[in-house]
């Protein structure tokens, strides 16, 4: 790897851990969530821990990130909008349940913004 292509790699992983503490810092908990509270120290615990998460699987991430242009930080964003939902979403019908609709919808909007 020559020393332009590490200084790109070191770019794209940075740039990607700003969006990533971004993402964290922007997810809004529904406060009509029966788990907004859950959800809330969910949120917190994960924007803690940001910081100790090697390097390297930042440098990895971001090229993943890159390869799927965009959206593996969509699939997070989707991801911290369950945080604290629980360990599974139950549901009776083979629907995707409400809650996890006005998730997804909800990243839709911010991601059109």
């Amino acid at each position: 790897m020559t020393d332009a292509e590490l200084a790109a790699q070191i770019e794209r992983a940075d740039r990607f851990m700003e969006n990533l503490r971004e993402l964290i810092a922007a997810t809004v908990v529904d406060p009509a969530s029966a788990c907004a509270d859950e959800q809330r120290r969910g949120i917190e615990r994960i924007a803690a821990t940001v910081d100790q998460v090697p390097f390297l699987t930042f440098l990895n991430l971001a090229n993943l990130d890159a390869a799927l242009q965009g959206e593996l930080l969509g699939l997070i964003e989707v991801k911290l909008l369950a945080v604290g939902a629980g360990p599974t979403l139950d549901y009776a019908d083979d629907g995707v349940p409400a809650e996890f609709e006005r998730m997804i919808e909800k990243a839709r909007k911010l991601r059109q913004q």
